[in-house]
């Protein structure tokens, strides 16, 4: 696993960065005199690994695409040139800086020519978690279409392949243990599409979370900017269905309960209210949270084996390895269980805004 190959590597860098081997049986002819300046490049060289690994989690720029000027339409790099085409700027790591956002490549692209610019025109940056949701879409429209076609194929005969058979087995599973059991079949059928869509997508990019792809990747569901937009379709779909299955005004009254006497609803509707918002914010910051948080678990015990100095270099290493191997499984475990806890709730939600009586 890539997990495993970057946990690997990085204790290999512990004895060429300098960081102390644990103590072998040869003799000790002399104790070095280490300098506290030696101690900060030291400390300073730890930084800078546990910086890079935590930028796993952060957004970072991957390209950016530019409209107008000498360029025309098409891809830009996303930081700062010089005219020859260079980086203009280069980090701690000795790699271009990137623009922070899109007005920063706005304001360089836009200078003249003979300044590093296209000489006007309007752009925006590609960051890696876009590129992560683009690849997980193509994914699953692939895997579906291929499905779908197979499906076709066989008609009513039973289904041949092990990687069929697991995706038949799931998608019955949504459909039937999950939409239907809470909306039934008369009124979940027509929502199926959605929610294996939930499922699927946000399943993949947990996964792709998981895997090395280079500078594209990175953990899209932890970042809350996807986390609110994937919540955002439940809360459309909310009150999108309500209005249609009850109308307009209907829709809104379903959220009082009946029966209630006047002088409550001044309590009740603030509630209600935020309730509203309440539902939509608890499916953000679930899946937000929990991939964050298994991720900077991965990430620490990953810098613990740069810090313990070698990949056989005694049990610390060793016992870091194995934990990150260990959270490694329980993240791919938590990617299933997150996708799952999201869809089924946004199914709830769907579901009480359809049938408000249960």
């Amino acid at each position: 696993m890539s997990a495993l190959a970057l946990i690997l590597g990085l204790a290999l860098l512990g004895p060429m960065a300098g960081v102390p081997a644990t103590a072998t049986d040869s003799p000790v002819v002399s104790e070095p005199v280490v300098s506290e300046a030696e101690h900060a490049e030291k400390d300073m060289g730890a930084a800078e690994i546990f910086s890079s690994l935590f930028k796993h989690l952060e957004p970072h720029a991957v390209s950016a695409v530019w409209m107008g000027g000498s360029k025309g339409f098409g891809l830009v790099k996303p930081y700062a040139t010089l005219p020859d085409g260079s980086p203009a700027h280069l980090d701690d790591h000795g790699l271009p800086q990137m623009f922070h956002d899109s007005k920063e490549l706005r304001k360089h692209y836009g200078k003249e020519q003979k300044d590093g610019g296209l000489g006007g025109g309007y752009g925006f940056l590609i960051y890696n978690i876009n590129s992560v949701q683009w690849i997980a879409g193509g994914i699953v429209l692939l895997i579906f279409f291929v499905v779908a076609r197979k499906a076709k194929r066989l008609g009513a005969d039973a289904p041949r392949g092990v990687g069929y058979q697991m995706m038949e087995s799931t998608v019955l599973f949504v459909r039937n243990e999950m939409v239907y059991a809470v909306m039934g079949k008369e009124a979940g059928r027509k929502f199926v599409p959605l929610f294996l869509t939930h499922f699927f997508f946000i399943l993949c990019m947990n996964i792709m979370g998981l895997l090395y792809i280079g500078s594209l990747g990175g953990t899209a569901t932890a970042n809350i900017a996807v986390t609110a937009g994937l919540a955002l379709t439940t809360l459309v779909f909310i009150h999108v269905s309500g209005i249609r299955e009850h109308g307009f005004v209907k829709h809104w009254k379903n959220f009082i309960p009946h029966g209630l006497p006047w002088w409550v609803l001044p309590v009740i509707v603030p509630v209600e209210v935020l309730g509203m918002i309440v539902k939509p914010a608890a499916l953000t910051i679930r899946l937000f949270a929990n991939l964050t948080a298994g991720h900077l678990i991965m990430l620490s015990l990953f810098g613990l084996v740069y810090l313990a100095g070698g990949m056989m270099l005694g049990l610390p290493a060793l016992a870091a390895i194995s934990f990150a191997v260990a959270i490694s499984c329980l993240e791919l475990f938590v990617a299933f269980v997150q996708a799952y806890i999201f869809t089924y709730l946004s199914i709830i939600f769907v579901g009480a805004s359809v049938h408000p009586d249960h």
